[in-house]
């Protein structure tokens, strides 16, 4: 039987003694989850930790493995007898039929119970929209928690409605969300957004201590997950980005992140204040950071965890070149590029700052499918800006990148198992590093 059809059988049981001998002798278990991170040594021990990550049995409702030459990439998630949700997310490197490394976090379940009845204030909401032919929760957990709403007007509009309750996920935390996407409704700033940019955000309403925001269903505007984006429409993507930084310059807009909280949001000190709490991401930095060190030349790997450390000096510096209006998460899963319009959907990370930082994000997330190489790329955005390009903040930007995303890159050189994701990383670090180092030089 394969290593992991004897994981899934001791997974349903929750007796893991029969996948001792799965394990080399100096195997090694690195598990993040809710109350701590752990690291133990041997089948013996691994055996012992995985049983206490996962006792009693239950019923495998999630069960998604990707096996390659390097070893097992797993999703799972288990309903246990009490009817108690656990999802974790598991990385097994194989080496002559053993596993050698096996890397286990936490993650929030997708199964957990279904939201209580709408309160009364979204109830209200909802009507002043028009008479509700039809209404769905399409979610009520994920990787936020927000509880998701489809409503079908009676005239055949399509709206979806999205529960924000503040300090609900890690990144409401660590950005001090208070709902920042219903407050820049209600204050009036996406009235304000220039005619490209689209948040496609027609109500907000205050719910309690929560917020509902409703949007158009734009589901099929957005972009999909694979298809190249064209040269032209990066150009047009970072056009009307910069004609919302250049609308925004400068303007003292509340409920915005700062840009010190927006670049320490992967920092070591937010994995421990997180250590309780059931999101996935934070569980990995500790592991994915020390990959990071391991992958990248040690003179900017020590810089970058310095910064990441204290990023005060690097948000200073970016700040003092002029802040603006940023989304915070500019990039492919939250875009549409309908009929000149750019959609631009979920501004919870929205936060003042540089557009150098925003543009390290993009780059991070979407050069992989833009018909553009990364220097074409920074090209654009600088043509994007036109009179307002500025090298020096452009620098400064390029070291956010791997501030922010340098994690990500780490986990995905050394700790992944798939090639491809492998391969991306290696490219990526092979073009962020020098010109981080040659940033850094002149920044110092």
């Amino acid at each position: 039987m394969s290593i992991t059809a004897r994981l899934r059988d001791c997974t349903e049981s929750g007796e893991f003694a029969p996948l001792a001998d799965a394990y080399e002798a100096d195997a090694v278990l690195d598990a993040s989850l809710p109350g701590g991170r752990r690291k133990v040594h041997g089948p013996a021990a691994i055996v012992e930790a995985l049983t206490a990550a996962l006792p009693g049995g239950g019923r495998i409702v999630d069960w998604d493995a990707s096996v390659d030459r390097h070893g097992i990439a797993l999703w799972l998630e288990r309903i246990g007898a009490g009817g108690d949700a656990v999802r974790q997310r598991h990385y097994l490197h194989v080496r002559d039929g053993r596993v050698a490394h096996h890397w286990l976090y936490g993650a929030r379940p997708h199964h957990a119970p279904l939201a209580e009845t709408v309160p009364e204030a979204a109830a209200g909401l909802f009507a002043s929209l028009g008479p509700i032919a039809e209404r769905v929760t399409l979610a009520s957990s994920g990787w936020s928690g927000n509880r998701i709403d489809r409503l079908v007007l009676a005239d055949g509009r399509a709206l979806i409605a999205k529960r924000i309750v503040p300090g609900s996920d890690w990144l409401g935390r660590v950005t001090r969300d208070r709902g920042r996407e219903a407050l820049l409704f209600t204050d009036g700033v996406f009235a304000r957004m220039p005619p490209e940019v689209d948040p496609a955000v027609v109500a907000a309403e205050r719910d309690g201590d929560a917020w509902w925001v409703v949007m158009r269903d734009v589901g099929d505007e957005l972009l999909d997950s694979s298809t190249p984006l064209s040269r032209e429409q990066n150009r047009f993507v970072l056009g009307a980005a910069a004609r919302m930084w250049e609308r925004f310059a400068d303007d003292d807009i509340a409920h915005l992140a700062a840009a010190v909280d927006r670049l320490g949001m992967s920092a070591l000190a937010v994995a421990e204040r997180e250590r309780q709490e059931p999101d996935v991401l934070p569980k990995q930095f500790d592991a994915a950071w020390e990959a990071f060190s391991e992958a990248v030349d040690r003179d900017v790997a020590d810089a970058v965890l310095e910064l990441l450390a204290d990023p005060a000096p690097l948000a200073a510096a970016l700040d003092a070149r002029g802040t603006t209006l940023l989304h915070g998460d500019l990039r492919d899963e939250n875009m549409g590029l309908p009929g000149g319009r750019l959609v631009l959907l979920d501004f919870g990370l929205a936060t003042r700052g540089n557009p150098g930082l925003e543009l390290a994000w993009y780059m991070c997330h979407d050069v992989w499918r833009i018909d553009a190489t990364h220097d074409d790329v920074v090209d654009d955005f600088r043509r994007a800006l036109g009179e307002r390009d500025d090298p020096e903040a452009l620098e400064l930007g390029l070291i956010s990148g791997l501030v922010q995303y340098g994690w990500i890159f780490g986990h995905s050189a050394l700790v992944h198992t798939d090639p491809l994701e492998r391969e991306w990383a290696a490219e990526e670090l092979a073009w962020w590093v020098p010109r981080v180092r040659h940033a850094l030089e002149r920044w110092r």
